[in-house]
């Protein structure tokens, strides 16, 4: 998929050397609709057209997630034995590392799955879905995607790559130069850790994401102002703590695989972009995602009632 550097778990598709396609956007996004298409042997398609009128079943995605969520209970288990009796006997040891291996199989299979999820949504439903230049000025499209699991994209040591970006302390706007690609291995334990990134190209970058959302037809700096007015923040708030300790499925743990979940700072100071993060659930982890912007928010309730924060 030389066209495609990489897809979000929630639908999103960033292409690299968009302009060279045509300059014009309608066209660029005909183009990049085509280019969809064509990545998609003849049999899958025809699945897809057969399957538009059918009642969806569930998706392969979500059974392999209980099957990660079914390992991740048993590691637990084992994990906490550990933490009260200080070992483990060799035969729980060989226990662990066997259901370690099985989530990263199960994890494999369900970043496949989710791949042929997301093009066959493109596919089915292409006017759903718009395309914009990344520059400046759009930075925010990014990083509405942050902490979304990255399908396509990869470390040299072949694990999946994700979306991060540079503190801006000072809070000023975050320019696209902000952001990078970090492997997921980063967060393993020394023997398996990988500290590889990669720059994000700061040229000729395209990214499909959905047409509904309103935050992302806005500037960078439009969102940011909108935020600002307190009877908006005090109504995100309330809409976002409904969620507490409930599950984001677009965001997972690099480490195990599983939905983190929604918590809420001890002391935060009133201050709503330093207020909310998921967590990992699994016991004893310490893995999170800050909803440290506007554009996370907003994804965030997006994701649970299809509306953001404006």
């Amino acid at each position: 998929m030389g066209f495609i550097e990489a897809i979000f778990s929630a639908g999103a598709i960033v292409m690299k050397a968009i302009r060279t396609v045509n300059q014009i956007t309608k066209t660029v996004h005909q183009a990049t609709k085509n280019h969809i298409n064509s990545i998609v042997d003849e049999r899958f398609q025809e699945r897809v057209k057969e399957n538009q009128t059918a009642p969806s079943p569930t998706p392969v995605t979500v059974n392999i997630q209980i099957d990660i969520k079914n390992i991740d209970l048993q590691e637990t288990e084992l994990e906490k034995k550990r933490a009260r009796d200080g070992l483990l006997k060799r035969t729980e040891l060989e226990k662990l590392q066997e259901l370690k291996k099985q989530r990263e199989d199960k994890f494999e299979q369900w970043q496949k799955a989710k791949t042929e999820e997301v093009v066959a949504e493109q596919v089915k439903n292409p006017d759903r879905y718009e395309t914009s230049f990344l520059n400046n000025d759009k930075a925010h499209i990014l990083q509405f995607h942050m902490g979304q699991v990255v399908l396509e994209k990869q470390c040299g040591c072949g694990r999946p790559m994700f979306l991060q970006h540079k503190n801006r302390p000072d809070g000023s706007l975050l320019m696209l130069n902000d952001f990078f690609w970090s492997c997921i291995g980063y967060y393993n334990h020394a023997n398996t850790q990988c500290r590889g990134t990669q720059n994000f190209s700061t040229q000729d970058i395209g990214l499909m994401h959905k047409a509904n959302v309103y935050e992302l037809k806005l500037s960078n700096a439009e969102l940011s102002q909108s935020f600002t007015p307190k009877n908006i923040q005090i109504t995100v708030v309330d809409r976002v703590r409904q969620y507490l300790k409930v599950e984001n499925s677009d965001v997972l743990c690099p480490i195990h695989h599983v939905p983190m979940v929604l918590r809420e700072k001890r002391n935060h100071s009133d201050v709503v972009i330093d207020m909310f993060y998921l967590q990992c659930p699994h016991f004893g982890c310490q893995q999170l995602v800050k909803l440290k912007s506007a554009a996370q928010i907003a994804a965030f309730l997006h994701s649970k009632e299809g509306r953001g924060i404006l």
